[in-house]
C-alpha cells in the first residue's frame, strides 16, 4: 500500500492539464479586459474628435462673442454626425456645450457615455465609462489669407457627390472662410486670391521693371501631309507647309490631314515700356504699360534664380531667392517675366488665361468679397499647373518678397499670422503642347531634369510648399 501510494505522488501525468484549468480563468480575463478595453478606446477617440469638431463649429458660428441658439444647434448638429446614435453601441450618451464664464471668446464643451463590454460582462463589468472635454477659442490676432484657387478646366465638372460643379463649390468654400474669420474690429483680415490654370494674370501686380523687353517666342511653319480620304482609306499625299496650324483629323470634303510640326526658337519680340497704344496681342511692339493694366496680363515664368535669362531655364526645384527675387533695373532680364501671348507663340494646341489675381487687402464686406471671388473664377479654362499657383500664392504673401513693403509681420504690435488656402480638385494636366507659363514644354524645354514633366512639377509644388512654410506660413488644402 505504501508503496502504491508513493507512485500515485510521483506521477506527474495531467499535471498541464491541471494547470491549464487553473490558468483559463486570469487568461479569459486577460484577453476580454484587451478586447473590450480597444473597443472603448476607440470609441473615445471617436467621442473625443466628435466633441473638437462640435465645439469649433459653434464657435465658427458665433458672432463676435454672442453666444446664440443657431450657434449651440450648429455645435449640437456638428456632434451628431461625427458621433451618430448607435456609435459602438454606446448608451447614456451626452453632449453639453456653454460659452467659458471667464472668457467670453472660448466655448467648453464635455461628452460622455457607457461602452457596453462583451466578454468582462462575465465577470460583472457590463459597461466601460468614456468621458472627454473640449474647447474653442477665437483669438483677435491679424491674419494675412491668400487663397490659391484652382480655375481650370476640370473645376467645371460635377463634384462626386452632390449637385452643382466643383468651381461652385469653390466659391462656397472661400465664402465660408470669409464669414469665418469676419473680424470684431479688433483685428486686422486681409486676403490675397491667386486664380491659376496653367498660368497666372499677375502682371497688374507687377511693376513695368518686372517684364521682359525682349522674348522669344516659337516661330517657324508647319509640316504636315494633306491627304485624300473616305474615312477608312487614304490615298494622293502630298506635303505641304503652312504658317497656319491644320486641324488634325479633320475630315472635310473627303480630306484628312495628318501634320508633324518643326519649330525653331526666334521672332524676338520687344516691348516698349513707353509706348502709349497697344492694339493686338500679336503686336511685335507694345506698351508694357498696357500689357500690365489690360486684365489680360498672364504671365511667363522666369528662369530660376541663377540661370542664364534666355534662352529660359527652369529647375525642377524652387529657392527662396525664386520666390523673392525682383528686378533691380529695366534691364534685368534674368529676373523679369516675359508676355503670355498666344497670338505670337505657335506649336501650342490649348491656351488659356485666367481671371486676375489680387493681392492681399482688407474687404469692405461680405458682398464685396463675394464679387472679387465671382470675378476670380468667373472663366475657368486650361489645364493644371498646381506649382504656378502654389509659386504665386508663397510671392504675395512673402514678408521679404516683392511685396515686402505692404505685407508687415506686425501690425499695431500684434503679430500677423499668414496663411495660404490651397482649393482645388488635385487633377494635374501638364500637357507639353500646352501653351503654359512654362512655354510649349515640348518644343521649348523649359522645365530641366530627367523625370517625366509631371514629377517635375510636382517636384516644384512641394518645393514651393516647403519654402512659404519656412517663412512661417500655416498652408491648408481643401480639396473638391
Amino acid at each position: 500500500m505504501l508503496r502504491l501510494i508513493g507512485q500515485i505522488a510521483r506521477n506527474q501525468h495531467g499535471n498541464a492539464l491541471m494547470m491549464m484549468a487553473a490558468a483559463l480563468v486570469p487568461l479569459t480575463i486577460l484577453i476580454g479586459s484587451g478586447l473590450d478595453l480597444g473597443r472603448t478606446y476607440m470609441a473615445r477617440a471617436k467621442l473625443q474628435n466628435a466633441c473638437d469638431a462640435a465645439v469649433l463649429a459653434g464657435r465658427q458660428r458665433m458672432e463676435g462673442t454672442v453666444w446664440t441658439e443657431a450657434a449651440e444647434d450648429e455645435a449640437n448638429r456638428f456632434f451628431d454626425f461625427n458621433f451618430p446614435e448607435g456609435t459602438h453601441n454606446v448608451a447614456d450618451l451626452a453632449f453639453e456645450v456653454d460659452q467659458d464664464d471667464d472668457d467670453m471668446a472660448q466655448l467648453i464643451g464635455s461628452a460622455s457615455a457607457q461602452v457596453p463590454t462583451a466578454i468582462m460582462t462575465i465577470f460583472g463589468f457590463d459597461e466601460l465609462p468614456i468621458s472627454v472635454a473640449c474647447n474653442a477659442k477665437r483669438d483677435l490676432g491679424n491674419n494675412d489669407i491668400v487663397l490659391v484657387l484652382d480655375v481650370t478646366g476640370s473645376m467645371l465638372q460635377a463634384p462626386s457627390g452632390g449637385t452643382g460643379t466643383k468651381i461652385e463649390r469653390l466659391r462656397e468654400g472661400a465664402i465660408g472662410i470669409y464669414r469665418a474669420l469676419a473680424d470684431d474690429g479688433d483685428s486686422t483680415t486681409r486676403f490675397g486670391i491667386v486664380p491659376y490654370s496653367h498660368t497666372v494674370n499677375v502682371a497688374r501686380s507687377l511693376r513695368t521693371d518686372d517684364i521682359l523687353r525682349n522674348q522669344l517666342y516659337i516661330n517657324g511653319t508647319y509640316r504636315y501631309r494633306n491627304c485624300d480620304s473616305n474615312g477608312y482609306y487614304i490615298w494622293n499625299c502630298r506635303n505641304l507647309t503652312s504658317s497656319t496650324m491644320p486641324t488634325a483629323g479633320l475630315y472635310n470634303n473627303n480630306t484628312k490631314y495628318n501634320y508633324q510640326i518643326t519649330f525653331t526658337l526666334s521672332g524676338t519680340v520687344t516691348l516698349s515700356p513707353t509706348q502709349s497704344s497697344w492694339a493686338t496681342n500679336s503686336s511685335d511692339t507694345q506698351s508694357i504699360d498696357a500689357f500690365r493694366t489690360s486684365g489680360s496680363g498672364c504671365i511667363e515664368e522666369r528662369s530660376s534664380i541663377g540661370n542664364a535669362a534666355s534662352p529660359v531655364t527652369i529647375n525642377a526645384s524652387i529657392t527662396q531667392a525664386d520666390i523673392d527675387d525682383a528686378a533691380t533695373s529695366a534691364t534685368d532680364a534674368a529676373r523679369q517675366f516675359g508676355r503670355y501671348d498666344p497670338a505670337k507663340q505657335k506649336g501650342q494646341v490649348q491656351v488659356g488665361c485666367p481671371n486676375e489675381a489680387q493681392r492681399l487687402a482688407e474687404f469692405a464686406d461680405e458682398t464685396t468679397f463675394q464679387t472679387a471671388i465671382n470675378a476670380a473664377t468667373a472663366s475657368p479654362t486650361g489645364g493644371t499647373y498646381h506649382d504656378i499657383g502654389m509659386l504665386w500664392g508663397a510671392r504675395f504673401i512673402s514678408p521679404t518678397g516683392f511685396f515686402s513693403a505692404t505685407n508687415p509681420t506686425q501690425i499695431g504690435g500684434i503679430p500677423v499670422d499668414k496663411h495660404i488656402v490651397f482649393m482645388t480638385d488635385g487633377m494635374l494636366d501638364t500637357g507639353d503642347t500646352l501653351y503654359s507659363a512654362h512655354g510649349v514644354e515640348l518644343y521649348q524645354p523649359r522645365t530641366l531634369g530627367s523625370a517625366t514633366l509631371d514629377e517635375k512639377h510636382i517636384a516644384r509644388f512641394g518645393d514651393a510648399c516647403d519654402l512659404a512654410k519656412e517663412m512661417g506660413v500655416t498652408i491648408w488644402v481643401i480639396a473638391l
